[in-house]
């Protein structure tokens, strides 16, 4: 017998970091028909993860951002294997730019746990869709992945601690500034490297890109839409390599806010289920909804198993 549902709460969220009382208010929302596990760690998910795949949970609510989104169901998989429980996303992050992308109301999280309590009470209500992620070298699922500046500006936001949104917003800001001037921030944040790029229909030579990118989501924050074409199949994710300069992507913003993407001359694009990276200097830094890291020698990317959502 499948349990309903069970909520995990990354205690280090945005949002509960701002209120020390959320926590509280959620267990009280959810009551004791719908289970609550905060988490606090890595270690502390894939505990929690393990125990839900044992109970066969069939739904999983998830309060927190982006970067825990992506742990969640990274943490799921491992425990679950591909038959994953269904995925609320509840919203809590910084940033929330998933949620943002996949149509979760805009409501608060107080507010999204109540309507995931109303259908999970009442089944003919539950509304999904379903996405794929992308599977980075095998072992971190998430629907957004970034090189080059893309792992530069969120690096600039983590340099005092966890960001929040006025520091997203901040930097960003500061970063077009600087780039419009070719200002030392930009010249910090933005250090194109040489990367050569395998993908299933072929090769894009190795050179220094701006960024190379993919996502199987449109949306990357701030309503700016580069994947233009993510949500066209379940079977590939789209993949970009920025040939142009900073400024070539300062003017192409009206378009990537209105969903048109790049123009050819400033960007490589392909919808693919595979892509090997690798980088001339030995090492690729990158960024996973929002999680940045650092990877010795080749990276490749690989569409993951099909998310079902629910929508609220």
């Amino acid at each position: 017998m499948q349990a309903p549902a069970a909520i995990i709460i990354n205690r280090n969220a945005g949002e509960l970091r701002r209120d020390a009382r959320l926590i509280e208010r959620l267990r009280e929302r959810a009551g004791y028909a719908l289970p609550v596990h905060v988490t606090d760690d890595l270690p502390a998910l894939r505990a929690v993860c393990e125990r839900l795949a044992h109970e066969n949970v069939s739904v999983v609510g998830v309060v927190g951002g982006d970067g825990t989104a992506s742990a969640t169901l990274t943490a799921l998989w491992r425990a679950c294997g591909e038959k994953l429980p269904r995925i609320a996303l509840l919203r809590g992050g910084s940033m929330n730019t998933v949620a943002n992308s996949l149509g979760t109301g805009r409501g608060s999280v107080l507010q999204l746990l109540e309507q995931l309590t109303n259908v999970l009470r009442s089944p003919e209500l539950q509304r999904t869709c379903s996405r794929p992620v992308i599977c980075v070298n095998r072992e971190r699922l998430g629907f957004l992945f970034g090189t080059g500046v893309w792992y530069g500006y969120l690096a600039e936001t983590y340099r005092n601690g966890p960001p929040s949104f006025p520091i997203y917003v901040s930097v960003l800001g500061r970063l077009f500034a600087s780039a419009a001037v070719n200002g030392e921030m930009a010249r910090r944040i933005i250090r194109p490297a040489a990367t050569a790029v395998n993908f299933r229909q072929g090769t894009w030579p190795c050179q220094a890109y701006l960024a190379i990118a993919a996502g199987t989501v449109p949306d990357v924050g701030f309503g700016v839409k580069p994947f233009h074409r993510a949500l066209a199949t379940e079977d590939c994710f789209q993949l970009l390599a920025i040939t142009g300069n900073a400024r070539d992507v300062l003017r192409a913003m009206p378009d990537l806010r209105l969903g048109r993407g790049f123009e050819e001359r400033v960007a490589r694009q392909v919808m693919t289920d595979y892509a090997e990276l690798k980088a001339e200097q030995g090492f690729i830094e990158y960024s996973v909804d929002g999680d940045i890291d650092t990877q010795q020698g080749s990276l490749t990317l690989e569409i993951g198993p099909r998310i079902e959502l629910l929508c609220l």
